[in-house]
């Protein structure tokens, strides 16, 4: 019997969230870890990335880098 390669949504939202965790620390936030979240409507699984709540300092750290980056495009 051969072992499935594809991930489960979960599980793809749980690497996503920890790709999200890890770019945080690259620019040097410190937040609790990214959860995954399973909601049903009209009886279809949805399953999302919640990202940590971050202080406004962090907040600020962060809208700036991503816009820094933004401006390179």
């Amino acid at each position: 019997m051969s072992t499935p390669t594809g991930r489960t949504p979960y599980q793809a939202c749980a690497d996503a969230g920890m790709q999200f965790d890890d770019a945080l620390k690259t620019i040097g936030i410190q937040a609790d870890p990214s959860t995954v979240k399973v909601t049903e409507l009209d009886g279809m699984r949805l399953h999302r990335v919640v990202p940590p709540q971050l202080t406004p300092s962090q907040t600020t750290r962060l809208t700036r880098y991503l816009k820094g980056r933004n401006s390179e495009r």
